[in-house]
């Protein structure tokens, strides 16, 4: 158990070292401090200096680490604990190693332009690396908690641990189409002691019929004040299960999300237990390149592959959704903290400084909606980057709350460098163009020197990104993320740091998609188009006969090369900026014997994909009631047939979408399966019940889509050649 508060001990140590600190400060000699400085940094240039070296001793040390991580990826195709310390090491050498080129060979200090932009770009470059270092440090450890849930869940199971849990669904301005498809999932949770509550900030009477409806507790409140946070307090007075499940309006739980979370509590000091946000849809940036399907989900990193390692060092971050907590521990910290937009983060740091656990269970035992337009998605980061950024301003964060030990606090620590890596990514955007527009040298490097310290680095965070996240991330994508968001997020960087408390809770609007139409997001888009044309122009000067001036070669060769990067990097960005037309359902690729009746004809067949509003179907074969020469009807019904998980189930029906003479070929006898559309019709609220937790609600169908990254290079490369977003406006 942790400590309460500093011991004795702990003084005397601090004044000690406080102590220690004051005698080597007075035994420094202040007057040739600062001609030392300027000595070591000479020595340090000599030390760092490459001339004359073949293109072999160059390149040995790329050469040799991709080597060594080709022979770790051989022996280990899935990342132990060895083969991650051994890559994590190494590449930490290479950082620190470019790191020190870059201080000591690379800075160009002549005037004060070229020296604040050269001082910045190294700034932004160190923090970059050391992020990266960091990630790979870090991720070293893991737990895995699945077994621990297989043996507490036996308890859960044959019922010897079951306290009530209450069962909750914050909602604002979410459609009710989607309340009720969550409120359903929820119901069909195999659990005895739950109930199920829709709390309403928006006081709404289509919600509070909805819930009438469905039989769940409705709860509303006569303002809005503190957002998500302040409507989840002013219902806890109203309720009285000992676990409390949070999900977002959107989510819907599997049906063994509870027996396999409720057995964790059965541990006094665990406080809560936050599971994977998966997404049933695509992100925008996968549906703006056309990449569903081939291109993971940008969270798949954070929730699958960080959380896990944060699970080691005692630094879950609650999310928000997808979490159970005890009621009695919430009470405890006061309820939901209000003072920041990223409330469930300080939930479990004010959790952890009590002494109690914060666990994290890595199975998908939800799915709710990721945003489906990119400014949705861009404005969630920037609300979870304001509020993690506005942390650092209130009591109680990672860095002052009592108990937390060290490698706790490096742990969340990370997720505010996280943040902060919006402005290296802009200025990695603009110091090309110093050079080419304006003729600055902000980075004295030759190429051989770019192959000698920086290539290794680069080829070895290539190599082993997409390896040691497990297919969930490469490197190069981490860049396209981080640019599509790296100016607003920038802004919002500045202005937080400047008002921490500028901006209050937005709701991530979901179900708002239009399904016709493009959409070209300009105010993201601007900023980016302006640096992709200064670029482009700035190439066309420096490779013409325009420029008036001599430039060094190299220099020249590798800002060439970086804004050639650069250019695609902004390419990709502009075109995820522009949301293409998605369908109003999702569909699940489902086969599943049916029968469609048309007119009194028998058709049948399976079912290719399904949804909640319709269905693919192969038509194999046709048992005709009476002949005639056309399709007697455009409806009728639709039944699923045994052995399918859906049983005996009947369905109103109508035909969306279907060739006339295939079908009618089928209709006369032949032998070849027709493919047809149909769309269901007024789903009764027992269709629903049935059809709902077969689609979303079944244990283990949530697995994590993992495409090599070759493939998914190939798909981008496709995407980006057909313009993928204009082609959909066609």
């Amino acid at each position: 158990m942790r400590r309460s508060s500093l011991s004795v001990e702990d003084g005397l140590l601090g004044l000690g070292a406080a102590s220690l600190l004051g005698v080597l400060l007075l035994q420094l000699d202040w007057r040739n401090l600062w001609p030392n400085v300027v000595g070591l940094w000479h020595s340090g240039q000599a030390t760092f200096r490459v001339d004359g070296t073949t293109p072999e001793a160059l390149l040995m040390p790329a050469l040799v680490w991709l080597a060594v991580t080709f022979l770790l990826k051989e022996l280990s195709p899935k990342p132990t604990f060895w083969s991650r310390l051994i890559i994590s090491v190494g590449l930490g050498v290479l950082g620190i190693r470019y790191e020190l080129w870059r201080l000591f060979a690379t800075l160009n200090l002549d005037d004060l332009l070229n020296g604040s932009i050269s001082v910045a770009l190294f700034l932004a470059e160190l923090l970059t690396v050391t992020n990266t270092v960091a990630f790979f440090f870090h991720c070293i450890f893991s737990i895995d908690r699945s077994p621990e849930a297989d043996r507490l869940s036996q308890a859960v199971l044959r019922g010897e641990y079951v306290p009530w849990v209450d069962v909750i669904l914050p909602t604002y301005n979410e459609g009710v189409d989607i309340l009720r498809r969550s409120v359903i999932a929820c119901q069909a949770m195999d659990y005895p002691h739950k109930r199920i509550y829709l709390l309403d900030d928006t006081r709404r009477p289509a919600v509070r019929a909805l819930a009438a409806e469905l039989g769940c507790g409705y709860r509303d409140r006569p303002d809005n004040r503190h957002a998500k946070a302040g409507n989840i307090n002013h219902a806890l007075p109203s309720l009285s299960g000992e676990l409390i499940a949070v999900f977002d309006a959107d989510f819907m739980p599997t049906r063994n999300f509870l027996t396999r979370t409720v057995g964790f509590f059965q541990d006094a000091k665990t406080a809560l237990v936050q599971t994977p946000q998966h997404f049933f849809n695509e992100d925008p940036v996968a549906v703006n390149l056309g990449l569903e399907g081939i291109l993971s989900n940008e969270q798949n990193l954070f929730f699958r592959f960080i959380q896990p390692s944060r699970d080691y060092f005692d630094s879950v971050v609650c999310c928000g959704t997808c979490f159970v907590i005890r009621r009695s521990a919430l009470d405890e910290i006061g309820g939901i903290p209000t003072d920041s937009i990223t409330e469930d983060y300080m939930t479990s740091i004010k959790l952890q400084a009590l002494g109690y656990r914060v666990k994290y269970l890595n199975e998908a035992l939800s799915a709710g909606m990721s945003p489906e337009t990119i400014s949705a998605y861009i404005n969630q980061r920037l609300r979870w980057g304001q509020g993690t950024l506005q942390m650092l301003f209130l009591g109680g964060n990672f860095l002052t709350a009592p108990n937390l030990g060290i490698l706790q606090r490096l742990s969340h620590a990370l997720s505010l460098i996280y943040w902060l890596l919006s402005i290296p990514r802009v200025l990695f955007l603009l110091v090309p163009l110093a050079f080419l527009i304006f003729g600055l040298a902000p980075l004295r490097a030759t190429i051989n020197e770019i192959l000698y310290f920086y290539v290794p680095y680069y080829l070895g965070n290539i190599m082993a990104f997409s390896w040691l996240t497990e297919g969930r991330r490469s490197a190069f994508w981490s860049d396209v993320y981080e640019t599509i968001i790296c100016f607003p997020m920038a802004l919002t960087v500045v202005r937080t740091l400047i008002r921490p408390s500028g901006k209050t809770f937005k709701v991530t609007p979901k179900g708002v998609v239009d399904p016709h139409r493009i959409h070209i997001n300009w105010p993201l888009i601007s900023p980016l188009l302006i640096v992709a044309v200064l670029t482009i122009l700035g190439l066309i000067y420096r490779s013409s006969s325009l420029q008036d001036t001599i430039v060094n070669p190299d220099s020249l060769a590798v800002n060439m090369v970086w804004s050639a990067y650069n250019l695609s990097l902004l390419l990709i960005c502009m075109l995820v900026a522009i949301d293409v037309p998605q369908r109003r359902f999702i569909r699940f690729l489902r086969r599943e014997p049916c029968e469609l009746y048309l007119g009194g004809d028998r058709y049948f067949g399976h079912t290719v994909d399904l949804s909640e509003g319709g269905a693919r179907l192969m038509l194999e074969r046709c048992k005709l009631s009476h002949k005639v020469k056309a399709v007697a009807t455009d409806s009728g019904q639709f039944r699923f047939c045994p052995p399918s998980e859906l049983g005996d189930l009947w369905l109103a029906a109508e035909l969306r979408w279907y060739d006339c003479k295939q079908l009618m070929a089928l209709r006369q006898g032949c032998d070849r399966a027709v493919a047809v559309g149909i769309c269901f019709v007024e789903l009764s609220l027992a269709e629903q019940r049935r059809l709902i937790p077969y689609l979303y609600c079944q244990p283990g169908q949530w697995d994590e889509i993992r495409v090599p990254e070759i493939k998914t290079a190939w798909a981008m490369l496709q995407a980006l050649l057909r313009l993928h977003p204009l082609a959909e406006s066609r």
